[in-house]
This record gives structure tokens, sequence and C-alpha cells, in this order.
């Protein structure tokens, strides 16, 4: 089963995390964006949208909590060139107890493309005992509303391995 790609004006339904042109360093010997540029995008992406969920840099020090990433995915779907522009729009897509799915969509907005996706899966972790925990009672709620605002009637681009797996 293929799930089809978002259009670019559907992606764009999601706020953009990060927006900016490619710079000269981002471009590799093929004359492309390298692949570790659009990791970067994608991670920062995510970066940014669990701080607007309240667990961003003050996280670890006052809470003793962060996420990591315990699984990625990424698919190219078409080329980034220098000076072009580029934005990250990230869409939460499901929870369990520890784990939270999902995925940032990057879009060239110089050709109105779907350039990349970057499919994760974080695990919400305690720094002092360095295992997995379950989201807090306050964050829950707020990691909930937001996967319910990203649902926006169109699938995902997931690669179908991924998710929030439950226990039974």
């Amino acid at each position: 089963m293929s799930i089809p790609l978002p259009t670019f004006e559907q992606v764009l339904e999601l706020p953009a995390q990060i927006d900016r042109v490619v710079p000269p360093e981002y471009i590799d010997l093929n004359g492309h964006m390298n692949i570790g540029h659009y990791l970067l995008l994608g991670a920062e992406g995510l970066w940014l949208r669990c701080t607007d969920l309240e667990m961003g840099d003050t996280y670890i020090p006052e809470r003793g909590l962060s996420n990591f990433t315990a699984e990625h995915h990424i698919r190219y779907f078409a080329e980034v060139l220098e000076g072009e522009r580029v934005s990250t729009h990230v869409r939460l897509l499901d929870r369990s107890d520890k784990v939270l799915h999902a995925i940032a969509l990057i879009v060239n907005r110089s050709r109105q493309q779907l350039a990349c996706t970057v499919e994760v899966t974080l695990v919400h972790m305690d720094m002092a005992s360095r295992r997995s925990t379950s989201f807090p009672d306050d964050i829950a709620p707020l990691v909930d509303a937001a996967i319910k605002a990203d649902d926006l009637g169109w699938p995902a681009p997931v690669c179908g391995s991924m998710g929030a797996r439950r226990s039974s």
C-alpha cells in the first residue's frame, strides 16, 4: 500500500518551524544539498516543535527530562540546490505513554515541491536514570492536542514500519 505524497499546498497547512535559503556550505559534490543537511533541517524542526510543547532548552535542567531519537527514516523526492528557499514543517502523528511519532516535511519553496521527509520516533527520557519514562501529566495533554491539530485530513507519507507502539 502506497500513501500518496501531500501537495505543496497541503504541507503549508502546517506552520513552518524553519524557513531559510540554502547556503553554499550545504552543497555537496553532486551540486545539491547534502544528506546531512536534510537530516539537520528535520531534526531542528522537530526540536523547535518540541520546544513549542514545553520540551525545549529548559526541559533537561529544570525537569531532568528529554526526548531521544530512537529511529528515523529519510525519504527524498526532489533536489534542493544552492540559493533555493526551503522550509521545514512538522506533523505530530501519534504517541504512546513514552514514545512520540512525528514527521518533518521539508519543502523546496522555490520550486513548490516536497523535497524530503524525515520520519522519527522520539522516546521520552529520564536523564538521571537514562531510561524511558512517561510523558508528564502536564505535557501529555499538550502533545495530544498538537496531534489532533495536525490531523489535517490528508495521510502523512509514513514508511509504514515505524510508530508509537503500545504494549498490550
